[in-house]
C-alpha cells in the first residue's frame, strides 16, 4: 500500500490540438443536443460525488493531502493509461463476439463519444496455442486482429513463454516501432492485457499510482542513426548539386568543340568532380573556359603520363633485377641446403644431449653435496680429535709440574693415568723411528703429536669404505657419456669445431665449469693436501681439462686467441680453492709444521700458475681470511708457557717442551711470509707471540739457556724482517743487547755466545 493518501481525480477540461489525433487513438465525435447535455453534466457531477468516509479519521486527514506535479506528457500518457483500464473494466469477459465499447467525455461544448475495439483473444503460448490456432491459419477471410507494425510471431512467443528476449529481438522491435513512427501511424505502447489478469490485480495496481514509471531515457544509437542518415541525404543532394553544376559548366565550354574532344575533358575532369564536397571548393564558375587552356591540360596530362611511364620502366627494370638477384641466391640456398639439413640435425642432437646432461646432473648434484660433507665432517673429526687430545694433554702436565714444584701429592684418577701412559708411549715411538732414521739432533716439544691408536685407525677406514662404495653408486646408472670428463668434452669440442662462432655466441665457455664441477667435486672428496701428498696434477680429470681445445699446430698468437684458455683456472678457483678454505677452516692444525708446509706449497704453487688467482679472487681472499682466523686461535689456546720460577730454575722438561712449542708456531706463522700480507704476519708472529710469550720467557731463563733460545728465535724469523729492523723488533733488538752485555768475555764458556749474539746484532744493524 502507498505511504501517502492518493489525491482525489477529477476530470479535467481538454484542450484539443491538432497534434491531439497523432498522439491519440482515433475518436469519434458526436454531437448532442444542448438538453443532453445538462442531462450528462448532471449524471457525470453525481457520479463523481465523493462518497462519505466510514471512518472518522479519514475526514480529518483531508486538509492536508500529499500531491505530486506532474508535467503535461506525464497527464496525457497517464490519461491513455486511465482509457484503457476503464475499457477493461467495462469488456465483459463472457462476449465471445467483437463488440464495441463507448466512452463519453462530456465537455461545455459538445461530448465526445470514443469507441474502442474489444480486446484480443486470449493467447496461448507454448503447444497450446500451436493446437488452438492450427485450425485458423486457414481461415483467410478474417480480418487480422493486430497492428500490421505489431510485433512479430516470435517475439509475442518469447514473452508469452516468460523468457527475456535478447538484445537482437529488442533491437529489432525498435527499429520497427521507430520506422512506424515516421511514417506516422500508432503504436500501442503495450500489448492489451487479457482480462483475467486485470481482475487479479490489486486496487493499488489498477489506480493510477505513482509506482508506474515511463522509461524516459534518450536513445543515442536511433538518434546517431538519425544524424548520419541526415548527413547522408545532405552530401547527396549536395554532391548532385555539384555534378549539375559541373556539367553546365562543361556544356559551356565544349560549344562548337568536337564530341571527342568533349568526352577527354570530361573524363579529365571526372576525379575532381568526384572529390569536390561543394560548389565553394571547385573552380571559380566566373572564370570562362577555352580551347587553348583545354589544349594546355591534355599536354600536362600526356606529360604526366609520359613520366608516370618512364617511373613504370624503371620499377620494372629494377623488379627484374631483383628477381635475377633472388634467383641467384636461391640457387645458393639449394647449394647450401644439405650443408644447413647436416648442422641442424647436429643441433637436434646437441640440444637433446645437453638437455639430458643437465637432468642427469641436477638429480646427482644433492647426492654429491651430502658426500661431501660426510667425508669433510669425518675429516673434521679426527682433526678436532687430536687439537683435543692435545691441549688436554698441555693441561695435564702442566697440573703435573705445578704438583712437583710445590711438594704436593694429589690422587690422580684412572682417565689421566691413562692419557699420561698414552702420551709418553707415542713420545717413545717417534723418538725410535728418529733414532732409526739417522734423522738429526730433535729438540723435545717440536714434534706433532698426531699419531692415532690402530683401531681409531680401523674404525676411520671402515667409515672410509662405506663412503667410497656410495660414490661408487652415484653414477652407476648412467651411461658413460654423462658421467665422464672426458666424454662430456668431447662433445663440446665438437661443437667448437663444428661453429665456434655459435659456440661463443652460446656462452659455452662459461657453462663448461658448471657442467664439470659436479664430476670434479665427486672426485675430490677424499682428496686431503694437508695429510697426504697427492696432487691434483695427477687426476685425470686435471689433464683432460688442460689439453681441451689443443692442437699440434698450436702457436702463441692461437693460444692468447683461444675462449677456453681459463677453463682450467676457472676450475681451480671455483672448485679446489673452495676446498682448501674448508679444510683450513675445520682440519688445519697451525702447529702442525708437515701440514703448514704442504699448505703453504699448494698455495704458492697455484697462485703462481693460475692467472685467475689474484688480488681481485673472491675465493682466494675467502682462503687468506679462513688461514689468519686458525692462527689467531691457535695463538689464544695452543700457546702456554709457564713462568713459575720454579719450573724455570729447575730446568723443567714441560717448560722446555711448551717453549719449543711456542716456537714451532713462530716458525709455522712466519711460513707464510711472502704469501700472506707482512703487516699481518708482523702483528701476529712478532707481537702476539714473540714479545708477548717467547721473550718474556727468556729473561727468566740461565743465561746460556736465554742465548740458545735467542739464536734459535733468529734462525725462525725472515732474513727480511731482520734487516728492515721494524717497531716490533725493538723489544727483540733489547734482550739480546742485555744478553751481550751480562756475558763475561774472559770465560771461555761464554765466547761462543758472544759470537752468536754478535752476528744477530749484525744482522739488525744491517
Amino acid at each position: 500500500m502507498s505511504l501517502f493518501r492518493k489525491p482525489k481525480k477529477t476530470i479535467q477540461r481538454r484542450v484539443f490540438t491538432e497534434n491531439d489525433d497523432e498522439e491519440d487513438e482515433p475518436m469519434e465525435v458526436e454531437e448532442q443536443p444542448p438538453q443532453d447535455r445538462e442531462h450528462k453534466k448532471k449524471e457525470s457531477k453525481s457520479k463523481h460525488k465523493p462518497k462519505q468516509p466510514l471512518l472518522s479519521f479519514e475526514t480529518e486527514e483531508e486538509g492536508e493531502v500529499f500531491q505530486v506535479k506532474k508535467s503535461s506528457h506525464s497527464k496525457k500518457v497517464m490519461k491513455m493509461f486511465e482509457k484503457e483500464r476503464q475499457k477493461k473494466k467495462e469488456t465483459k469477459p463472457e462476449k465471445e463476439i467483437k463488440s464495441k465499447v463507448k466512452t463519453e467525455i462530456v465537455t461545455d461544448d459538445l461530448v465526445l463519444v470514443v469507441n474502442h475495439k474489444s480486446a484480443p483473444p486470449l493467447i496461448l503460448s507454448g503447444r497450446d496455442a500451436l493446437c488452438a490456432g492450427k485450425d485458423d491459419l486457414s481461415d483467410e477471410d478474417e480480418a487480422p486482429t493486430t497492428h500490421k507494425f505489431s510485433k512479430p510471431d516470435n517475439f509475442k512467443k518469447v514473452l508469452e513463454s516468460g523468457a527475456i528476449p535478447d538484445a537482437a529481438m529488442i533491437h529489432a522491435a525498435r527499429k520497427r516501432r521507430q520506422r512506424a513512427r515516421e511514417m506516422g501511424d500508432y503504436i500501442p505502447v503495450e500489448e492489451e492485457e487479457p482480462e483475467d489478469k486485470g481482475r487479479l490485480m490489486r486496487e493499488d495496481d489498477n489506480d493510477g499510482s505513482d509506482d508506474e514509471r515511463i522509461d524516459m531515457d534518450v536513445n543515442l544509437a536511433l538518434r546517431d542513426q538519425e544524424r548520419r542518415r541526415e548527413q547522408f541525404l545532405a552530401a547527396q543532394e549536395s554532391d548532385q548539386e555539384v555534378d549539375e553544376w559541373e556539367h553546365q559548366q562543361i556544356r559551356k565550354g565544349v560549344t562548337g568543340a568536337s564530341a571527342l574532344t568533349s568526352e577527354l575533358l570530361y573524363t579529365e575532369y571526372q576525379p575532381e568532380i568526384t572529390t569536390v564536397t561543394a560548389p565553394t571548393q571547385a573552380i571559380d564558375p566566373g572564370i570562362p573556359r577555352t580551347p587553348q587552356m583545354i589544349a594546355d591540360k591534355l599536354r600536362e596530362h600526356y606529360q604526366s603520363v609520359c613520366e608516370s611511364r618512364e617511373n613504370n620502366i624503371k620499377k620494372l627494370q629494377q623488379n627484374q633485377q631483383d628477381i635475377e638477384q633472388i634467383s641467384k641466391e636461391l640457387d645458393e640456398l639449394k647449394t647450401k641446403a644439405p650443408v644447413a639439413a647436416e648442422r641442424f640435425k647436429f643441433y637436434q642432437e646437441l640440444r637433446g644431449y645437453i638437455t639430458d646432461l643437465v637432468e642427469c646432473l641436477d638429480e646427482k648434484v644433492g647426492v654429491i653435496a651430502s658426500l661431501e660433507q660426510r667425508a669433510m665432517d669425518q675429516l673434521a673429526k679426527r682433526s678436532e680429535w687430536l687439537i683435543e687430545r692435545r691441549r688436554q694433554d698441555v693441561r695435564d702436565q702442566a697440573e703435573e709440574a705445578t704438583n712437583k714444584a710445590g711438594m704436593k701429592k694429589v690422587t690422580e684418577d684412572e682417565e689421566k693415568i691413562r692419557r699420561a701412559a698414552e702420551r709418553e708411549g707415542r713420545r717413545t715411538r717417534r723418538r725410535r723411528a728418529r733414532e732409526i732414521g739417522g734423522q738429526p739432533k730433535h729438540v723435545e716439544g717440536m714434534s706433532s703429536d698426531d699419531e692415532i691408536s690402530q683401531q681409531d685407525m680401523l674404525n676411520f677406514d671402515k667409515e672410509r669404505e662405506q663412503l667410497e662404495g656410495e660414490i661408487q653408486e652415484v653414477f652407476e646408472d648412467v651411461v658413460e657419456d654423462y658421467s665422464s670428463v672426458a666424454n662430456i668434452l668431447i662433445k663440446f669440442e665438437e661443437w667448437r669445431e663444428t661453429d665456434l662462432a655459435a659456440y661463443n655466441e652460446a656462452y659455452a665457455t662459461l657453462c663448461l665449469p658448471k657442467v664439470v664441477s659436479p664430476l670434479v667435486r665427486l672426485d675430490l672428496i677424499f682428496w686431503d693436501p694437508l695429510n697426504d701428498s697427492l696432487d691434483i696434477e695427477r687426476l685425470e680429470w686435471y689433464r683432460t681439462l688442460a689439453l681441451y681445445g689443443l692442437h699440434d699446430d698450436e702457436s702463441e698468437a692461437t693460444l692468447a686467441q683461444d675462449p677456453d684458455i681459463n677453463l682450467l683456472p676457472t676450475i681451480v678457483e671455483k672448485i679446489i680453492i673452495p676446498k682448501l678454505t674448508q679444510l683450513v677452516d675445520r682440519c688445519w692444525d697451525p702447529l702442525s709444521s708437515s701440514q703448514t708446509l704442504k699448505l703453504v706449497g699448494i698455495i704458492t704453487r697455484y697462485v703462481r700458475k693460475f692467472p685467475t688467482l689474484g688480488p681481485a679472487s673472491k675465493a682466494l681472499n675467502n682462503l687468506f681470511n679462513a688461514i689468519l682466523h686458525k692462527m689467531k686461535c691457535a695463538l689464544e689456546h695452543d700457546v702456554f708457557i709457564p713462568l713459575t720460577p720454579k719450573l724455570i730454575e729447575s730446568k723443567s722438561p714441560f717448560f722446555q717442551r711448551q717453549f719449543a712449542s711456542g716456537l714451532k708456531l713462530l716458525k709455522n706463522i712466519t711460513s707464510w711470509q711472502g704469501v700472506l700480507n707482512d703487516n699481518t704476519l708482523k702483528e701476529l708472529a712478532l707481537n702476539s707471540l714473540l714479545n708477548r710469550y717467547l721473550l718474556s720467557a727468556v729473561k727468566f731463563c740461565l743465561l746460556t739457556d736465554a742465548v740458545s733460545k735467542v739464536s734459535l728465535i733468529s734462525l725462525i724469523l725472515p732474513r727480511i724482517w731482520l734487516q728492515s729492523n721494524t717497531a716490533e723488533l725493538k723489544m727483540f733488538s733489547s734482550s739480546v743487547l742485555n744478553l751481550s752485555q751480562q756475558l763475561d768475555k774472559n770465560n771461555p764458556l761464554h765466547l761462543e755466545s758472544i759470537d752468536i749474539l754478535n752476528n744477530i746484532l749484525k744482522t739488525l744493524r744491517t
